[in-house]
């Protein structure tokens, strides 16, 4: 009497298996049609495909006509605010009028880019432009660049010259060596986190407020003159081994000082008008130039900076200095130490010492200070006699 019911039964769980069979290959077929999806659990969510990251520069004028430099054959992708697009590393869009537009580029593989130039004419020390070093390339324009960590690893040139841009990140950019950002004069913040193999970085007539430089150990050539902000800090951390040229002159504004002890090989050192005060002691004797008048200085020294043959020159005119150590300095030729508060023995000491080099065809201005002694003039006519050009 219960065989029918028993019959009954299996035709429910074979129906039953069926079903469970049916979602269970729907949900393969879910699989099969989405790659992001990971499991085929009810509660996994589908993801949308990541957008592939690009690189952006938001411009305001009429054309657009940036270059970057690549090795091998990448696949070079630019998208213009008007829509247009390019696969050249050097291209060129013009608009037709001037406004605001966001243009994109990707490049497969990122580590292909070398260098990026928006700008740049060689000012400031810079190396002459040419095709094997930087392109002349006149301002494009450029407010604002997001997405250059896509390049952190590969990037060694940067070029902006001229360009209104405002926040720049090189943090982590390990193989960056050159930074050229010449007369960006809104550029008010860039980062130089971990930047192992910085040398030159040329920030002229910016808009800087505070420069970290604590992690640029290999950095040699510095440019950060006539800054437009209110303030103007430099944290130099234990950079300065290979320095050889820094130029921060026309900083009134400056509230740091220089670790002069740092810097063992500088050659050119350019601080004039940056608040400077106390004593300058500078002990690299590979010094050629130093530029450091209108500052507050009380006492200098540059004893032994400047070896036989140098032709050295230092201007330290308009301090407040009562002492100046140029003993050992006999390739110093050029001194104006004008309009200090040397009293007669310090001016009959500079004097005396310079007479002792006898060295000739070199020019000293201690006007403005004491006057010298007969024993101080007598060197001075010695210098004039040896074709030094001697105002005391």
């Amino acid at each position: 009497m219960r065989f029918p019911h028993s019959i009954s039964g299996i035709k429910f769980v074979g129906l039953l298996a069926i079903i469970i069979l049916f979602v269970y290959t729907l949900g393969f077929t879910s699989l099969d049609s989405d790659t992001n999806i990971l499991s085929s659990s009810p509660n996994t969510k589908v993801i949308p495909p990541t957008p592939e990251a690009n690189i952006t520069f938001v411009t305001t004028g009429s054309s657009f006509s940036p270059i970057i430099t690549v090795t091998g054959n990448p696949k070079i992708q630019w998208v213009f605010g008007d829509g247009s697009t390019s696969d050249s590393p050097s291209p060129t869009v013009n608009f037709g009028s001037e406004g605001t537009r966001t243009n994109t580029l990707v490049v497969t593989p990122w580590s292909a880019v070398t260098k990026i130039n928006i700008g740049y004419d060689g000012s400031d020390g810079g190396v002459t432009p040419g095709p094997s070093t930087i392109e002349y390339l006149e301002r494009q324009n450029v407010i604002a660049v997001t997405g250059l960590e896509n390049v952190a690893p590969s990037l060694q040139v940067w070029a902006s010259s001229y360009n209104p841009i405002t926040v720049l990140d090189f943090s982590n950019f390990t193989a960056l060596h050159t930074i050229e950002c010449f007369y960006c004069t809104s550029l008010a913040t860039i980062r130089l986190s971990h930047v192992p193999a910085l040398t030159r970085l040329c920030l002229e007539n910016c808009n800087i407020s505070y420069l970290d430089l604590s992690e640029a150990p290999s950095l040699a050539d510095l440019r950060g003159a006539s800054q437009k902000s209110s303030t103007y800090t430099i944290n130099w951390g234990n950079t300065g081994a290979h320095m050889w040229h820094i130029c921060v002159r026309d900083n009134p504004q400056m509230t740091s000082t220089f670790p002069v002890n740092q810097f063992p090989i500088l050659k050119d050192f350019y601080i004039w008008n940056d608040s400077q005060s106390g004593t300058l002691h500078l002990t690299s004797t590979n010094l050629k130039s130093v530029l450091s008048a209108n500052n507050h200085y009380t006492s200098a020294n540059f004893s032994g900076c400047f070896p036989a043959g140098r032709d050295g020159t230092v201007y330290i005119y308009n301090n407040n200095l009562t002492s100046l150590d140029i003993s050992n300095d006999p390739g110093l030729l050029n001194l104006n130490a004008s309009n200090n508060l040397l009293n007669q023995e310090a001016v009959d000491g500079v004097l005396q010492t310079l007479d002792s080099y006898d060295t000739t065809d070199g020019s000293l201005d201690l006007t403005g200070n004491a006057a010298p002694s007969r024993t101080g003039i007598a060197h001075a006519n010695n210098l004039t006699a040896r074709g030094w050009k001697v105002q005391s």
